[in-house]
């Protein structure tokens, strides 16, 4: 008989109701079921239950007896009761004790045995022996249950009749003292007096293996003859299973049984391959080491199924994930929206573009959501272009919980905010990646004092609604875009995802963001995942039934099914937005290229300044103190603002770049490609930088020796002379000199250029290409105003509007 199991009620005393002691000083000591009420007497009958094997003093092995009737007083009783010393219980009984004697026939047929009676030959054994105990107690029982019984004050006195009905009977006294005492322990059931084991003896459902390293069976002929080195193979646990299985998988029809023997021994039991005769062979164990064909025969047959086979051959993991029998699901236990969140990543299966560059490729992106594990209401979401990390889940959890308004308004979507809604969850279902560090379990559970309950590895089916929202996004949405790769890769011949690529990441996130309003609000749910109340409540209004997530979600925050925490957005914030480290310089904040250790990186794409980081000693400390590098907070994919926290509270320093559309579209990712194409660039345009620069370093060394020469010819000419007196006066005269020459050598290429033309008789008398002394002379500056002034009026006839 099993142990049973029990549970808790209250109510008033009545017969056949259990009670059970609660302190250890309590009276009752276990399950006791209440025979008979005698108010006038102020007695109540009671027998204690057996709940498993007793292990006595007298007795050498273990028991299921009940000890028979007890007497108490019922005020007593029912003072403890009201004092909470006892309280009523439930007790669950075997389930063979519910068979029909139909099921007992097929579980132990009938021997037919000629020395059995004619009626008991058409039954089971195991009734046969029940049967036989309950006539045993048959005349003991009162008029209750067998006409022409004795009529006794109370059951304790049946007690004595029972050796004067075991004389009758031939029996031993333990024998109807079992039965009698079994029979109302178990509320008069008449299965209860079937034997307490109904398979066969011994161990039922395990395999016989060898102990104290015997080998079970007979002795082979070498063991027989003192070589006990040859006695064979001790089979174990794990031999067994490899012979059954190695009989499932090789025992087929047109194959031998000892060629299936030699399959199954080369499959368990070799050492390894031999090159013989241009073709690999196993090499078995020694025969010693392995089992023998006749163990094979006995054993392979008594598989009961393909089952352990199959999980051998398919792995523990696939087998638990697709194979498993399920006694449950993921959501069992949960009855309201926002107590469970479902969080896993998968990839998008999308190749995407930079939003710089459209020829550009970025690859595939990771995704991960953040789901009501009750109603699979998307709440919220992350896209990146590498591995996913805990600063990633816990942004993830960040747009969960916070309103939707300002993503909405980036990425130019003209939905209501109510459509997205926004939950901090009570409890999330994640994975051992992403939550599983010291930093995610920080903020979401010391920090939020939420709960984080992990998924064990290769058992995906526990976080089912993230893995089935997995398979029914990409094949609505991911594998219908361009550039997807339909989870597999490229078949022979057919060309590259990633040559198809044209949607950029804020494109695919704007496309996503639909697809989730439209999984949110437009898709229709089957009947069975309504609420019955919902659907009770929304026929007597006669209202058209929401069949939508939202509608159900909607529904379930009128009536109080919300169990999600309220939580400040600040405060959110403030533990989930990534942190990022920021180079502080005179005109704003720089942010640095997250993952390189102690390299600095900057992304020049983005620069954050406001008047709070102007005049709270930031950029004074980084001057004086040289703390030029500061942590922020800050959105991936959003480059309009950062966060900075610090002693002042929370500041939104805002992106002061000119660049409008990488504002809008771009993000952190962008930047980095940004970075890494420049770095690309700068290795390829190698050569004619270097080709430039020397170019520019040689006219300027060729005209320096130009200009050498020059000056070294001038200072011979010069020899003799004598030097003036004033250098600043020289000087001076030179730059007249050196105007005067300007301007007649832009007078040359004027009259030049009006050869040919009307007035070039005219311009030629006026100005000839000879320019004398006289006509620069002091008293001519009249004449070079009028000159300047032509020049003008001919450039604004020649302009072109």
């Amino acid at each position: 008989m099993n142990e049973l199991s029990y549970s808790q009620e209250k109510g008033p005393i009545d017969p056949g109701e259990i009670l059970i002691g609660i302190e250890p000083d309590s009276p009752l000591q276990g399950p006791y079921r209440v025979l008979n009420l005698i108010p006038k007497q102020d007695r109540v009958v009671m027998i204690p239950i057996p709940t498993g094997p007793r292990q006595t003093s007298s007795a050498q092995q273990a028991n299921y007896y009940a000890l028979g009737f007890e007497s108490f007083p019922l005020s007593q009783i029912n003072l403890l009761l009201l004092a909470k010393k006892i309280q009523k219980t439930t007790v669950e009984i075997p389930n063979h004790w519910r068979l029909s004697d139909s099921d007992l026939r097929k579980l132990s047929p009938p021997k037919n045995d000629p020395s059995l009676s004619h009626e008991d030959r058409l039954k089971s054994p195991l009734e046969i022996k029940r049967d036989f105990k309950f006539e045993l107690i048959k005349p003991l029982l009162p008029t209750d249950f067998s006409s022409g019984g004795p009529r006794l004050p109370d059951l304790t006195y049946l007690d004595g009749l029972v050796r004067n009905r075991a004389r009758e009977a031939g029996v031993s006294p333990g024998q109807v003292f079992d039965a009698l005492h079994r029979f109302y322990a178990f509320g008069c059931i008449l299965n209860a007096l079937l034997p307490n084991t109904i398979s066969k003896s011994g161990a039922p459902g395990k395999r016989r293996l060898a102990k104290n390293g015997i080998k079970l069976g007979r002795k082979n002929a070498a063991a027989k003859a003192g070589n006990t080195d040859l006695a064979g193979l001790i089979l174990s646990e794990k031999d067994t299973q490899n012979l059954e299985d190695g009989y499932l998988m090789f025992v087929k029809p047109g194959t031998s049984i000892k060629q299936a023997f030699l399959s199954m021994s080369s499959t368990f039991y070799s050492k390894g391959y031999t090159y013989k005769c241009g073709h690999l062979t196993p090499d078995l164990l020694e025969a010693h080491l392995r089992p023998t064909i006749k163990e094979f025969r006995h054993h392979g047959p008594l598989a009961k199924d393909a089952t352990a086979a199959a999980r051998r051959l398919m792995g523990e993991g696939e087998w638990a994930r697709n194979y498993r029998p399920l006694t449950g699901t993921a959501c069992d236990g949960i009855y309201a929206i926002a107590q469970v969140g479902s969080l896993d990543a998968s990839p998008i299966d999308v190749n995407c573009v930079s939003c710089l560059d459209p020829l550009q490729p970025i690859g595939i992106g990771r995704g991960l959501f953040v789901r009501d594990a009750w109603l699979g209401l998307y709440f919220g979401w992350q896209i990146g272009l590498d591995n996913l990390r805990t600063d990633d889940a816990k942004l993830a959890i960040l747009r969960a919980a916070t309103d939707k308004t300002s993503t909405l308004a980036r990425y130019n979507l003209d939905l209501p905010a109510e459509d997205f809604p926004s939950l901090f969850f009570s409890k999330y279902l994640s994975d051992n990646g992403e939550l599983r560090s010291c930093n995610g379990i920080e903020s979401i559970v010391d920090g939020l004092t939420s709960r984080i309950e992990f998924i064990a590895s290769g058992r995906a089916d526990r976080n089912s609604p993230s893995e089935s929202g997995h398979h029914s996004r990409h094949r609505g949405f991911d594998h219908q875009l361009t550039g997807t790769t339909h989870g597999r890769k490229a078949k022979r011949g057919e060309p590259l995802a990633i040559t198809k690529a044209i949607l950029s990441r804020y494109e695919y996130i704007r496309l996503l963001l639909l697809w989730i309003h439209w999984a949110n609000t437009k898709q229709e749910l089957p009947l069975h995942m309504i609420p019955t109340e919902m659907r009770r409540e929304f026929a007597i209004s006669g209202i058209s039934l929401p069949r939508t997530r939202i509608g159900i979600y909607r529904w379930a925050k009128a009536n109080g099914y919300i169990s999600g925490k309220p939580v400040d957005p600040t405060y959110l914030k403030a533990h989930l937005l990534p942190t990022f480290t920021a180079s502080v310089q005179r005109n704003g904040l720089v942010l640095h290229r997250p993952d390189t250790g102690n390299t600095v990186e900057l992304l020049h794409g983005a620069r954050f300044n406001s008047e709070y980081v102007a005049y709270s000693g930031i950029v004074r400390d980084a001057i004086s103190k040289g703390k030029k590098h500061i942590s922020v907070r800050a959105d991936p994919d959003d480059l309009s603002h950062i966060i900075l926290l610090d002693m002042n509270g929370l500041h939104v320093i805002p992106n002061v770049k000119d660049d409008a559309i990488l504002i809008a579209e771009g993000s952190i990712h962008d930047l980095c490609a940004t970075n890494n194409l420049q770095k690309v660039l700068n290795v390829e345009s190698t050569s004619s930088r270097d080709q430039a620069e020397i170019d520019q370093q040689a006219f300027r060394q060729e005209t320096e020796a130009d200009a050498k020469t020059r000056k070294k010819v001038a200072q011979s000419t010069r020899i003799g002379h004598k030097a003036s007196d004033s250098k600043i006066a020289s000087v001076r005269i030179a730059r007249k000199a050196e105007k005067r020459a300007d301007i007649d050598s832009e007078i040359r290429r004027i009259n030049d250029c009006n050869d040919g033309s009307e007035n070039s008789t005219q311009q030629s008398a006026k100005f000839p290409k000879s320019i004398s002394t006289q006509f620069l002379a002091p008293g001519n500056t009249n004449r070079i105003v009028e000159l300047m002034k032509n020049r003008l009026t001919k450039f604004n006839t020649e302009r072109k509007f």
